[in-house]
């Protein structure tokens, strides 16, 4: 057996019963890099601190024993990044769309809805809360 795999078993035992490397841990060390740079680029030093903070972080996550911590964390990291991506996605749908669609909110509970252009005025009904009333196209 040669040296490295040998190496890379007591690697693999060492790092047995470990979180290991998750999306926040990854998104973290992203984040690291991204203000190294910018610390790099601009001269300041406090950007090198919070970059350096991040590959702490990143590396307690990734060799942290308490795995079901590291789990929740991580399922909250990933939900919140998916409502972020999802937001950013409609917004770009929006763009695309606004000249075939009108898009307006419900004076009552906020909710994002649509309606063809040129139709004139119109009566709409919420399909959250069912709030009537009334809106330009």
């Amino acid at each position: 057996m040669t040296f490295f795999r040998r190496l890379g078993r007591r690697f693999t035992a060492w790092m047995s019963g470990r979180n290991g490397i998750d999306q926040l841990a990854f998104a973290s060390l992203v984040l690291s890099l991204i203000f190294q740079l910018v610390s790099s680029v601009t001269g300041i030093g406090f950007w090198l601190l919070i970059s350096i903070a991040l590959y702490g972080w990143s590396l307690f996550r990734i060799f942290a024993k308490k795995s079901y911590k590291r789990e929740e964390e991580n399922k909250q990291f990933v939900m919140g990044w998916e409502n972020v991506k999802t937001k950013i996605r409609q917004y770009f749908l929006r763009l695309k769309l606004g000249k075939q669609y009108k898009y307006f909110k419900c004076p009552q509970c906020k909710t994002l809805l649509r309606s063809n252009r040129g139709e004139g005025e119109k009566d709409i009904c919420c399909p959250k809360c069912q709030h009537q009333f009334k809106i330009k196209t």
